[in-house]
């Protein structure tokens, strides 16, 4: 038991260490071995848990979009009419951020890396079509219970929806004490709210 407790340990130190250098240096600038020096972990422990640098990124990756969907399913399950939950949703997003303690800097390398690499490439497109999916169906959700415009194409919305949130992201990576993004966020999800909210 002892070895298990101390082995996920090991691994979250792992993490924990690579996020930090990451998101200071960058992923190309960062080596295994300062990985190591850092977490004071040997070599051989580190490919214990972790076959590659590569493989340690994608769990990094993994691990916060986890906690994204974790995020987002417990707002969405919160609150009954689908456009407040979609407003409350925007509210989380400074929580997101912190729990991604790297911040914009590490969402970079995340889109960078994919960008470069199929393997990676492929672990950021699963997720964005299912975070589209799960956007169709809540606006379909609207739809059938009344609070959203009946004349919207759920794709649609979920496109422009998804658009304006990725296009945020962006925007706070390149200039990330420029506003205040959190309001930013929740100002447009709720431009975007007004046009599609059923009108009473």
């Amino acid at each position: 038991m002892a070895n298990y407790s101390r082995g996920i340990d090991t691994h979250q130190t792992l993490l924990e260490t690579s996020l930090d250098l990451f998101s200071q240096k960058g992923y190309d600038a960062t080596s295994v071995a300062e990985i190591c020096h850092k977490a004071r972990v040997s070599k051989g422990a580190f490919y214990h848990h972790f076959p590659s640098k590569q493989d340690l990124f994608l769990a990094l990756m993994s691990d916060w979009l986890e906690q994204v969907e974790g995020m987002l399913k417990v707002v969405s399950s919160s609150v009954e009419d689908v456009p407040a939950a979609l407003d409350s949703m925007a509210a989380t997003t400074g929580s997101i951020f912190d729990e991604l303690e790297g911040g914009f800097p590490i969402l970079l390398e995340f889109w960078r890396q994919a960008c470069r690499e199929p393997v990676i490439w492929k672990q950021v497109v699963e997720p964005y079509h299912h975070y589209l999916d799960f956007f169709i169906n809540m606006i379909q959700m609207g739809i059938d219970q009344g609070s959203m415009n009946a004349s919207l194409d759920p794709e649609l919305g979920a496109r422009i929806l998804m658009a304006v949130a990725m296009g945020l992201l962006i925007q706070a990576s390149f200039d990330p004490d420029g506003a205040n993004w959190q309001e930013v966020t929740q100002s447009g999800i709720n431009i975007f709210l007004r046009g599609i909210r059923r009108m009473k």
